[in-house]
């Protein structure tokens, strides 16, 4: 069994983030990981193939250079090879565009299975997964709590819907999309480390993938930015004083009424 992971390496969410005076572009600290969904769906796909005979783990990134730590992370993890697409040439704004490239790379190296997080932390777009399962033509489940390999063809899911828990029987290839409660994520031993530093990592030029050159170039984004805004500050807090708590009910009434304008 093929297993494809598709991962984004993002900035760390303790990373400082500026907005440049263009409103249009970002100075982000040079701190980054892999994408907090897409742990998961590494780790699921280790965990079957610590559980099944003749599986191999292949993980792919769209990203600059520096996205190749990512990959390491992941072959320390235990996946078997990794590749980056190199994204210096694409729209990489546009989650369609992402979703073509991966699909294409996906089809080319041929697969069983693909997983992925159910979306990235920065953008939040959570498109990328079912774009690229519906480019490829085979069934995808989102936001996966449990699976379960029934036999080699067909795969046993569970994931949150609006009132209660979606069960799923899959045949394969199909893609799935992962979320938090799935596993817990391993911390890499120093071994696997190791072996990800002597990893060779190629690095593949979009271009040259069975795609579209006007699918993928940098005008071919359907998403325009138009500013960058930070978040409202929020509103200092007020501590409601009083010796008693029916003084302090009281003395809040009364802020709600005078200050605030509520009541």
């Amino acid at each position: 069994m093929n297993i494809m992971v598709f991962i984004k390496q993002v900035a760390d969410t303790e990373a400082r983030i500026i907005i440049k005076n263009d409103k249009k572009s970002l100075e982000i600290e040079n701190k980054y990981n892999i994408n907090f969904f897409d742990e998961f769906a590494v780790e699921e796909a280790i965990r079957i193939k610590e559980k099944q005979k003749d599986v191999q783990v292949t993980v792919c990134s769209i990203g600059p250079q520096k996205a190749i730590e990512a990959l390491r992370t992941a072959i320390a993890m235990g996946a078997d090879r990794a590749f980056l697409l190199d994204n210096s040439k694409v729209a990489i704004d546009d989650p369609l565009v992402i979703a073509r490239i991966l699909a294409a790379f996906a089809a080319k190296e041929g697969f069983d299975m693909i997983l992925c997080g159910r979306q990235a932390i920065d953008d939040e777009s959570a498109n990328v997964g079912a774009m690229a399962s519906e480019l490829l033509g085979i069934p995808h489940v989102s936001a996966v709590l449990k699976m379960e390999l029934l036999d080699g063809n067909t795969a046993k899911l569970e994931n949150e819907i609006e009132g209660g828990r979606g069960i799923f029987e899959v045949k394969l290839p199909a893609l799935f999309t992962t979320q938090k409660g799935l596993n817990e994520p391993r911390v890499p031993l120093i071994t696997g480390v190791m072996k990800a530093m002597k990893a060779a990592i190629p690095v593949i030029d979009p271009f040259t993938l069975d795609i579209p050159q006007e699918t993928i170039a940098t005008g071919a984004s359907k998403v325009t930015i138009l500013s960058y805004e930070p978040p409202q500050e929020r509103p200092p807090v007020k501590i409601i004083e009083g010796e008693t708590p029916e003084e302090k009910v009281k003395n809040l009434v009364k802020a709600l009424k005078e200050d605030a304008k509520v009541l």
